[in-house]
């Protein structure tokens, strides 16, 4: 393996003709590099989203700014009447800040996890309704909680808790669900939702999860049952105070749907925006990352249900097998150069090849989809992260430009908001190509 990797870094190697085409697409595309440093206060990251009211309901790390969407969504004015569409919506963060702003927003996401936050983000009451909720909140904090809500179907979900934790956990649980309020019961599980990881022995690491150094409660009870109410009765008097800070808000729409195959939905007409961040193509698997908030929120009830959702979700990750489709509308570069090289390898996975090609596929299709839907002139941006396997990166924010331009997009730019260092093993086999390694924002316009 040693002697590929020598190889591929030779000036004739498959790595120059890489390169070679990299360079070329880059002669037809502005890069602006905004800034290059690795860094958690990016803008492309979810830190300032903490500390707004809505979007700081539930830590969605994957997700990016609010003041980075209100930089980019167009004003009020040139939007009016049009849509604001994220395709790959998350936790809804695209589609709350339009909302905020009085535009129309629509998400769509293959996550049952993901689609429910944002909807429940993006709740509304009246005063009424409002009385009622924190009514619930004060019954709860009074409540014994007696009643134990049945244990998930999946033992690796339940290893992740003390058992006692796990206890208190179902009996908060089956306190929500006997509430008979279609605004306030959402807002429960979500707060309960939030609570999964600070009470588990287990923290979301990478493609998966590790055990916690250093275990302890987020309080100072002692009795699970009394910490874990603690808990959510602050998350959902938060909940109650910035829905009642936050009147002036038109309320998003949310669909746990896919937004590749034949045709988008016909709700998805006169789209005078799009921003999005499709998941990484870094087999970053979200049904294992979020597994314990899936099984214990009943989004999963079977590994059926598992499956389900891989199969509906772009492919950026291994950990399913797909049939081929789009096959027309994938990368040129990948399919030649890249693919081939990473096939040739003892990778950690002999599925990485495909997928890359897959991933540049679905996205070709959702490209090609979108088209139609647009307004004249409208600007789509697209977050993404470059990886790198085998010794070569690969770089989606060129790779995603040239799909767009070869559709009959204009290229404004690849905006670069910060650097990514995959190991520094990996790293030091870069060289002068570090570049590469990077997350940008690639930003399309519609003649």
């Amino acid at each position: 393996m040693a002697e590929d990797q020598q190889k591929f870094r030779s000036d004739t190697s498959e790595a120059a003709e890489l390169y070679r085409r990299y360079s070329r697409l880059e002669q037809g595309i502005f890069v602006r590099e905004q800034s290059t440093l690795t860094t958690y206060s990016s803008p492309v990251n979810f830190i300032e989203a903490m500390q707004r009211p809505r979007h700081r309901w539930f830590p969605y790390k994957e997700g990016f700014s609010p003041s980075f969407v209100n930089d980019f969504l167009p004003t009020a004015s040139s939007a009016k009447g049009g849509v604001v569409f994220d395709p790959f919506s998350g936790s809804g963060t695209t589609s709350i800040v339009a909302g905020e702003r009085g535009l129309d927003g629509l998400g769509f996401d293959v996550s049952p996890l993901t689609n429910f936050v944002a909807t429940v983000k993006a709740t509304t009451m009246n005063a009424k309704e409002l009385r009622s909720f924190r009514k619930h909140i004060a019954e709860f904090s009074g409540s014994p909680l007696i009643a134990v809500a049945a244990q998930p179907d999946n033992e690796t979900v339940k290893r992740y808790f003390e058992d006692d934790v796990l206890n208190s956990l179902l009996r908060a649980k089956a306190f929500f669900k006997e509430i008979d309020c279609s605004k306030t019961a959402p807002l429960f599980k979500l707060a309960f939702l939030t609570a999964i990881e600070p009470f588990s022995t287990h923290r979301k690491a990478g493609n998966g999860v590790k055990r916690k150094t250093n275990y302890a409660w987020p309080s100072a009870h002692k009795d699970s049952v009394l910490a874990l109410k603690e808990f959510l009765v602050k998350q959902l008097e938060m909940f109650a105070s910035d829905i009642e800070q936050t009147t002036d808000f038109r309320s998003p729409i949310f669909r746990q749907r896919s937004c590749l195959g034949e045709a988008l939905s016909d709700e998805v007409e006169d789209v005078s925006a799009v921003l999005t961040s499709p998941p990484y193509a870094n087999c970053f698997d979200y049904s294992k990352i979020y597994m314990s908030e899936l099984w214990l929120g009943d989004f999963f009830a079977s590994k059926s249900d598992q499956n389900d959702f891989r199969q509906a979700s772009l492919r950026s990750h291994v950990h399913a097998t797909w049939k081929e489709r789009y096959q027309k509308a994938g990368s040129p570069v990948v399919d030649e150069v890249i693919r081939p090289y990473i096939e040739g390898q003892s990778l950690w996975s002999p599925k990485i090849g495909s997928m890359l090609s897959g991933y540049f596929a679905d996205l070709g299709n959702l490209l090609n989809n979108l088209k139609p839907r647009l307004r004249q002139n409208a600007r789509m941006g697209f977050v993404v992260g470059n990886s790198f396997y085998g010794g070569i990166p690969v770089a989606t924010d060129l790779l995603l430009a040239d799909l767009g331009r070869s559709q009959g997009y204009l290229v404004e730019e690849v905006r670069v908001y910060r650097g990514v260092i995959p190991s520094s093993q990996q790293y030091r086999k870069l060289g002068d190509n570090r570049k590469y390694m990077r997350e940008s924002m690639v930003i399309l316009r519609r003649p």
